[in-house]
């Protein structure tokens, strides 16, 4: 199935207000971008150039420890979400954070002067940016009440709604250990949660896609 950039713009929240015009200008500024499985989109601490739409695919925001060893997963995204729509406007603009394709993706690349100038000219870009990263710090906010008050299983529960409500489903997970350490837990206890679940039919497993069977059930587990 063809990518077509302009389409793929228009169903990015930052980017719906725009008219017609705005965005078939940007779209020519914009470009299409393929990712392999595990390919690198950036890195942390190399100069922010552009920010990027998820076309296709998946792909994971991360840190790794000091020791350049483990990664800890700050987030996944999925198609029409926005990656680096704040660095972009950081002071020294570098990314603060690394991305990879969980799976093979597709992204759109804006280039950073071009989003400067249709936020400057553009009042309704301007409001849903703030709209955005106003959601964007909610899930921060959301992510600290998750990992420090609720239990491993509740915590599970509602990242795979999360994952169910943006990307529909047949999403792919992390793996166990980059999950665990999302999660703040052991890889372990993921993989035991993860059993639970399917054993008591709420998700269905394929390899590392998810299928969603009972969110009711994951609602009542989240709120309880």
């Amino acid at each position: 199935m063809t990518v077509r950039v302009e389409a793929v713009l228009a169903r990015t929240p930052v980017f719906q207000e725009l008219g017609g015009e705005d965005l078939e200008a940007l779209a020519r500024l914009a470009r299409l971008r393929r990712l392999a499985a595990g390919e690198v989109l950036f890195l942390e601490g190399d100069p922010v150039e552009r920010l990027f739409v998820v076309a296709r695919g998946a792909v994971r925001v991360f840190k790794m420890d000091p020791g350049g060893r483990r990664q800890l997963v700050l987030h996944v995204e999925g198609p029409y979400r926005v990656l680096a729509e704040v660095a972009v406007f950081l002071e020294r603009p570098f990314y603060p954070a690394s991305a990879e394709a969980m799976t093979p993706a597709v992204v759109v690349e804006v280039p950073r002067g071009a989003f400067y100038e249709l936020v400057d000219r553009r009042p309704p870009v301007a409001r849903a940016l703030i709209r955005y990263l106003a959601r964007r710090q909610g899930e921060l906010v959301r992510l600290l009440d998750r990992v420090v008050f609720r239990e491993v299983g509740a915590r599970l529960a509602e990242y795979l709604l999360g994952r169910l409500e943006r990307e529909g489903q047949g999403f792919v997970l992390p793996t166990n250990a980059e999950l665990a350490a999302f999660l703040a837990t052991v890889p372990e206890i993921v993989s035991r949660k993860l059993g639970q679940f399917y054993r008591a039919g709420w998700v269905r497993l394929e390899a590392r896609r998810v299928w969603v069977v009972r969110p009711e059930a994951l609602r009542e587990l989240v709120g309880g």
